[in-house]
This record gives structure tokens, C-alpha cells and sequence, in this order.
């Protein structure tokens, strides 16, 4: 089964993200970002925001990137501005030919510049952040099938991130949804959900927001997944 209107928009949403990362500078706020990443995805085709009007959720700095907002309360900060030894975390969600991307990175300022992938960051807490982001995808791509339940994702990431000592920040504890038509018919990777991951037949995303407790750096990581026809787990 092939989805070539949710890559295509997927596509879209890594290209806007790239470049906007590419473009970060110490200074800017997070609103400016915002704007910035928004005016990328319109240049190249975006039909609008999916998430509830949002294109770009932008999370700057330590305790920002912390939180877990919905689309329903977000509002882009003009007071935040990035720091020379920072993070900021970019989740966007365009509209292309009606189907949805839904692309997130963190993105850390070393020095003044944007450590753009596959350069990883150098500093410790920012290369915890990272090193643990990329285990969870590895993981998931290594052990779910498509008879895995969404619910089964839920609990074997948590508890992998509970093992390793991290927390997941989001506000309702799960960790990612399928991609539809309409945000109100997603169903989540959540406690409770059975429906499984090649059963529901559509694409899902996996976007650990994670950070260590007690520590003020928080760090996601987003993915569109489907499963192919010979069953392997595939990044759209």
C-alpha cells in the first residue's frame, strides 16, 4: 500500500524544516522562526495547517521545550529568543493536496550556529537529548509489526524511556496518531487503544517528546511511519 499524497507532504514539511534550520541565528525570536518556517511550507505548495490553524509550533529555549501544548492554545512568543548554546524545536503540520505532513526535529545551536543532521550535537545534555531520540525510533523500526497495537507502542516506548531514566512530556502521555482527513478522526498511540498499526491500514506518526526529570532541555523527534507489503516499518 502506497501513500504518495502523505509523502508528498511529508516531503514538503522536511524541506521547510531544513531550510528554516538552516537559517537560525542567535537573536531570533520564536515567533520570527515561526513566521520564518510557515513562509518556507507556503513557498513550497502548502494549502494550510492541519493541527488547528497551526503551521509551525516553535518551542525555544530551556523550559519552553518542556512544555506540551495543544494547537487549540498555542501562540508563538515574541520574548523568547534563541541563544548562542540553545535548542529549538520545530513540529510542522502542512496541508499538500489535501493529505498531511507532520514533520518535528530539535534543532541545537552550538556556538551560534545550527547543528544541521546527520551533524549531531557536541554538548552532553544536547547529545543525551539526541542519542536517546534516535534509540526510540531505532527501536520502534526494529520490533513493531503491523499486528503490534497502538497501545502496545505506547507501553513498550514508555517503558523503555522509564528504563533509560527519561519522562514523557506530552500532556495526554502518548506518544504519536495515525494520519487522517480530519485531526478529530486520529486515533493516538495511547493506554486503551487497540486498533493495530497495519490493521488500521493508514500511516501513523511516532514523536517522543522526551526530556530527563528535573533537567530544563526538552526534545522531540517526529516521523511519518507505514508498513510496506512485505511488512518492514517505512519513514515516509
Amino acid at each position: 500500500m502506497t501513500f504518495p499524497r502523505t509523502q508528498a507532504a511529508q516531503e514538503l514539511a522536511r524541506t521547510a524544516l531544513a531550510r528554516t534550520a538552516a537559517r537560525l541565528r542567535p537573536g531570533l525570536s520564536e515567533a520570527c522562526i515561526a513566521r520564518m518556517a510557515q513562509r518556507e511550507m507556503e513557498e513550497l505548495g502548502a494549502e494550510g495547517w492541519w493541527y488547528h490553524g497551526v503551521g509551525a509550533l516553535v518551542l525555544v529555549g530551556p523550559g519552553r521545550s518542556l512544555e506540551s501544548v495543544s494547537g487549540r492554545d498555542y501562540r508563538p512568543r515574541e520574548d523568547l529568543l534563541l541563544g548562542e548554546n540553545d535548542l529549538v524545536t520545530l513540529d510542522l503540520s502542512p496541508i499538500l493536496q489535501g493529505a498531511w505532513g507532520d514533520y518535528a526535529r530539535t534543532i541545537f545551536m552550538e556556538e551560534g550556529k545550527p547543528r544541521l543532521e546527520p551533524l549531531p550535537p557536541v554538548s552532553a545534555p544536547f547529545v543525551a537529548g539526541y542519542q536517546m531520540e534516535q534509540r526510540l525510533h531505532q527501536a520502534l523500526a526494529d520490533w513493531a509489526t503491523p499486528q503490534t497495537s497502538y497501545e502496545e507502542v505506547w507501553r513498550k516506548m514508555n517503558g523503555m524511556l522509564a528504563a533509560e531514566g527519561w519522562q514523557n512530556l506530552d500532556f495526554h502521555g502518548n506518544l504519536g496518531h495515525s494520519i487522517e482527513e480530519r485531526a478529530g478522526d486520529r486515533i493516538y498511540l495511547e493506554k486503551g487503544c487497540a486498533a493495530t498499526l497495519g490493521g488500521y491500514g493508514k500511516p501513523f506518526t511516532f514523536e517522543p517528546h522526551i526530556c530527563r526529570p528535573g533537567e530544563a532541555w526538552g526534545f522531540k523527534r517526529e516521523q511519518i511511519y507505514v508498513f510496506g507489503p512485505e511488512g518492514r516499518l517505512t519513514a515516509l
